[in-house]
């Protein structure tokens, strides 16, 4: 399907939602060693890919080898119609690191408020890992046997509800690894117990940042000192059997003094480690709960 230049002298209402992008991912695009015989370029596996996303068609291949090949879309979003093959070979031809740097570029661009409340606690990144089922010919998204996935390793901004880092990784890659690649000075990073390790704890330290991660009851550990509990009376009745104390596991190679909180809510025992002494016991649980914005953001 060839484009028409009328159209771009015409902008839809598709363009305007690509016109804070489109510059960026033609930057991104004069920064690749051309293709000896390109006929799909990155702005235009670009623009159709969020296309795709913002049309409601069923299936990208639908897309691709039925409403593009037979014409049964308009001209006016000015798509590029290529075989499904040559669409395929795309995602290996640019890897997600172009999509990442016009991401962190338009963020970069936007100015949002921060929640007040939130930000005088510092700023709090909530890390998270999700799986996604991708197409067989990614090869380098390797998961199982028979299944290929990549892994969505995020880290979610609280104090303006957005996606500060994003890296995609095979579906095996590691949530801790991106985690360490991620890290940045100053920052307190929220995450469930699938990051929970003593060398994890300790590379945060070590990168000058600080965390708020749920760990396993099971690990044996001596007290060091415990502190008063501090939750407000009204909603105390949503907490029982809570406990703050100074921590030193018995196991830990690097023998560092944590806070840890256990409390019991819903019927469910919880055990919080941080390294964050300046905040209250009710501060910590509700910056653990907010970590839930972070799978409602992978979800959506």
């Amino acid at each position: 399907m060839e484009k028409n230049s009328e159209n771009y002298q015409n902008p839809t209402v598709f363009d305007r939602l690509l016109e804070p992008v489109s510059p960026l991912a033609e930057e991104q695009a004069r920064k690749l060693t051309p293709h000896h015989n390109e006929k799909f370029s990155f702005p235009e596996f670009f623009r159709l890919l969020i296309f795709y996303f913002v049309s409601g068609v069923s299936s990208m291949k639908l897309l691709i080898s039925t409403c593009l090949k037979k014409n049964l879309l308009p001209p006016e979003p000015n798509l590029t119609g290529v075989p499904y093959s040559t669409f395929s070979d795309a995602f290996g031809r640019f890897p997600p690191d172009l999509f990442k740097a016009v991401f962190t570029a338009l963020i970069a661009s936007v100015s949002l408020q921060s929640v007040p409340e939130l930000s005088s606690l510092g700023v709090l990144y909530c890390a998270d890992g999700s799986l996604f089922p991708v197409l067989k010919s990614m090869h380098w998204a390797v998961y199982k046997k028979n299944c290929n996935a990549a892994r969505l390793h995020l880290c979610f901004e609280l104090n303006r509800m957005i996606a500060a880092d994003i890296l995609v990784g095979s579906g095996n890659s590691s949530e801790r690894d991106a985690l360490r690649r991620m890290l940045v000075a100053g920052a307190t990073y929220i995450a469930d117990r699938g990051y929970a390790a003593f060398d994890m704890f300790h590379d945060i330290a070590q990168a000058h940042a600080h965390f708020i991660i749920r760990v396993k009851s099971n690990l044996l550990y001596t007290c060091e000192e415990s502190f008063a509990v501090r939750i407000p009376a009204s909603v105390r009745f949503l907490f029982s059997q809570i406990t703050d104390e100074a921590i030193r596991y018995d196991n830990d190679p690097h023998s560092h003094v944590w806070r840890l909180i256990r409390f019991e809510a819903g019927g469910d025992t919880f055990y919080i480690l941080t390294d964050r002494h300046d905040l209250t016991t009710f501060q910590i649980i509700m910056l653990y709960a907010y970590r839930w914005q972070a799978e409602l953001f992978s979800d959506s």
